[in-house]
Order: C-alpha cells, then sequence, then structure tokens
C-alpha cells in the first residue's frame, strides 16, 4: 500500500440543502459519540460532476455495535458484510464501519469468508479496499472538506475510471466490478484506463460465478436507471453482455427498443419493471421455442399448453444468468400468453379486463417497432386500452390454498383461450 498523505480540498460553496438534514443529524449523533461521519462514494462524485446525489452512504470508525447505540431505529444487517441501516420515515441511510483488506482474501472456507469481510480498519485502508478511485472520496459535512488518498479527484476531472490497485486483483475478487465499470462509463460518460479495460477481456469469463440473485439486480440497475441505451452499448463494446447473455445477438432490435423505452420512460419519472424488462429480453427466444414446439405436435395440439412449455423452457435457459422470483415469471408468461389474443383481436372485452393488458400492449409495440408485426395493431388496441389506475388495490392471495397444495406453490399458470 502507497503511503502518502491525503489530499485535502474545501468545498466552501458546499450546498448543505443537497443532504438531507436527517443524514446531518446522524453524523452529529455519530460525532458526539467521539467517532468519525463521513458521506463515502457515489453521492460526492455526482455532487462534484454537478449531478443530483441520490445514495448518501456513511463511512465511521465506530462499530456496528456502537453505532446501534447511538443511533435510534438503527438495526444491523448481513453476515459477509456488517452494515447499519438507519431508518428516518421512509428512507433508509445506510452506515458502514471503515474496512480494511482481509489478510487471506483467497480463502475458500464459507464461514472463514465471512469473517474476514467484516476486519475493520481506518480510513485511509477503508480507501485502499474500495474499487475505483472516483468512489473512494469522503467528505466531512462539518468541514466541507473531501478527503482523497487514491487520485479520485484527477480522475474526476480527467473523466476516467480507474481501479484502485491492480485491476486484474480487484476483478478477481468480485467479478461484479467488470458490470459497475460499465455501469459507471455509461452513466457518467467517462472513458475506461486501459489497464481496466485490459482486465475486463482478461476476467470477464469470472462473471459466471456470480450469484443469480446478484445478476439480476446489476442487470437492473444497469439497463433501468435512465441510461439503458449507453451501458448496453458500452457492454457490447467490452464483450460483457456475452458472459450474462449469450443470446442477446439475436435479440438485438428487441432489447435496444427496450433500453429506449426504459431510458424514456426515466426521463418522464417512470421505471419498467425488471420483470418486464426481462421479458423483454426473452421474447425472441419464447416466440423460436414456440414455434419448434407447434411444429413437433402437429395441428391438433392444445395451444395454451404449448405456450407454458415454451415460456417454462425459455425460463429455464434464463435461470444459468440471471434468478428471477415467481411473481416475475407468472408476469412475464401473462404478457406472453396475451400477444396472441392481442395478434388475433380475440375476446377484446377479456383481454381489455386483464391485469397486465397494458403491459402487454406495450411489449406488442416493441414487437412492432423491431419489425415483428403491423404497428397499426398496435394502435387499434391501444385505442382500446384501458386507462391507467392509479390506486388498484393489490389482490390478495389466500394462503389456504397454498396450504392445501404445496406442490402448486412454484406452478406457472397460463389463462386459456
Amino acid at each position: 500500500m502507497t503511503l502518502y498523505k491525503p489530499k485535502v480540498v474545501t468545498l466552501d460553496d458546499f450546498d448543505r440543502n443537497a443532504v438531507p438534514s436527517q443524514l446531518i443529524e446522524i453524523h452529529r449523533r455519530l460525532r458526539r459519540g467521539g467517532h468519525d461521519a463521513f458521506l463515502v462514494g457515489g453521492c460526492i462524485r455526482d455532487y462534484l460532476l454537478g449531478l443530483s446525489p441520490k445514495d448518501f452512504d456513511t463511512a465511521t470508525n465506530a462499530r456496528p455495535e456502537k453505532i446501534r447505540k447511538l443511533l435510534p431505529q438503527a438495526f444491523i444487517i448481513g453476515r459477509r458484510f456488517r452494515l447499519i441501516h438507519a431508518r428516518r420515515g421512509d428512507t433508509t441511510f445506510e452506515i458502514a464501519t471503515y474496512r480494511k483488506e482481509p489478510p487471506s482474501i483467497n480463502s475458500t472456507h464459507s464461514k472463514r469468508r465471512i469473517s474476514l469481510e467484516n476486519t475493520f480498519g481506518n480510513q485511509r485502508e477503508d480507501a485502499f479496499r474500495r474499487d475505483f478511485t472516483i468512489n473512494a472520496l469522503y467528505l466531512d459535512l462539518r468541514r466541507k472538506e473531501v478527503v482523497d488518498y487514491v487520485g479520485g479527484l484527477k480522475d474526476l476531472q480527467d473523466r476516467v475510471i480507474r481501479s484502485i490497485g491492480p485491476a486484474d486483483e480487484r476483478f478477481q475478487e468480485d467479478p461484479v466490478r467488470m458490470i459497475r465499470a460499465a455501469r459507471f462509463a455509461a452513466k457518467l460518460g467517462f472513458s475506461l484506463d486501459a489497464e481496466v479495460k485490459s482486465a475486463i477481456r482478461s476476467n470477464k469469463r469470472l462473471l459466471g460465478l456470480v450469484s443469480r440473485p446478484r445478476m439480476r439486480d446489476e442487470l437492473t440497475k444497469l439497463f433501468l436507471s435512465g441510461h439503458g441505451v449507453a451501458s448496453y452499448q458500452v457492454m457490447t463494446d467490452l464483450n460483457l453482455l456475452e458472459c450474462v447473455f449469450p443470446q442477446h445477438k439475436a435479440a438485438s432490435s428487441m432489447i435496444k427498443h427496450a433500453m429506449i423505452e426504459s431510458d424514456e420512460r426515466y426521463a418522464s419519472g417512470h421505471k419498467l419493471s425488471s420483470a418486464y424488462f426481462f421479458g423483454a429480453m426473452l421474447w425472441h427466444f419464447y416466440a423460436d421455442r414456440l414455434q419448434v414446439l407447434d411444429n413437433e405436435h402437429g395441428a391438433n395440439s392444445n395451444i395454451g399448453v404449448l405456450r407454458e412449455q415454451a415460456c417454462f423452457d425459455v425460463l429455464q435457459m434464463s435461470r444459468q444468468y440471471v434468478s428471477l422470483n415467481r411473481e416475475a415469471q407468472q408476469f412475464i408468461l401473462n404478457i406472453f400468453a396475451l400477444q396472441r389474443r392481442l395478434e388475433r383481436k380475440q375476446n377484446v372485452g377479456r383481454t381489455l379486463d386483464h391485469p397486465r393488458i397494458r403491459a402487454a400492449i406495450h411489449l406488442l409495440e416493441l414487437r412492432a417497432k423491431s419489425g415483428e408485426i403491423d404497428p397499426s395493431l398496435v394502435e387499434w388496441w391501444k385505442k382500446r386500452q384501458p386507462a391507467r389506475k392509479v390506486d388498484r388495490r393489490r389482490k390478495r392471495r389466500s394462503n389456504r390454498n397454498y396450504r392445501r397444495s404445496p406442490g402448486d406453490r412454484h406452478r406457472l399458470k397460463v389463462e386459456k383461450n
């Protein structure tokens, strides 16, 4: 580790209104208890770039048990990383104790690895264990000072994403950092350092080792946070998308239009659901699989059963890369099943009453933009689709039915024509 004094820059014009008042009070309580309290990470990066900070993370030298005693409504979470979540109204603020590099990062024993991840350290050690220089800045709200141990301020000025320490080691420790590098490049319009690019090419295969739920969350942040088009381009340029979704080239037209729609909706204050997005990514493979099954079983086959089987096969394929919960799978199956009715203008009244009709028409529109169907069909349905119900209550599920047939809990159901 390089030992030198950190660069400290005073922000004379720092706007305290950019920081939630509840968080300022949290920092005051930590300091009154005799501990550090610094903002850290993306919120400082975004503020210095003139963006609106959203996630306000705090770093301190207080241990989790001590933080919980100092702060009301504070809870310890996690095993791999023991963090504090402090609730203030509808907002939860994350507070982490300074950490240092584990003494044996290559340990393979699960219990040993969990304990090593909670090796606490000082602020300097905490800075050097982070991923990229632009995310390792600390801000003292009281003094309005930014503390930089790793050259993050210069890299912000140069608009470059640089790894802290050898990029190969960083990506081997946590392969998800490669996707984070692509996300920051797309979001901020930054270039990737040459060493980072080289390390991504050498280690991208490690993305196959990332847990499926975590991969789903990372892809959601990557593509559904207002910079989906740029993210898709960066991921394609780095050949990273092939590691998390190898069949993407066959569905590239559909995915590109889904990215455009995602960015437009995000800019207007709305978001695409992750279930809808993954459904759009998988539609091409569902349609191909349905055609194969239809050819195999002939004209006497039940189309409803074939649709359900095709969707099941595609979702099975997707589990190799991402994890979709039961609700998301049911959502995807519903909007896929509705496409046949929409194409044939069947059962118009019953179709328009379906709770997923708006999402299904959105998918139909994506298919039209991709040249798969006639756009006039989309307009026909859009003129008839029901108005958005803002306060529609969620239908409660009966637990009694689940107790009665446990084997059906994971069974997907499709509405037959």
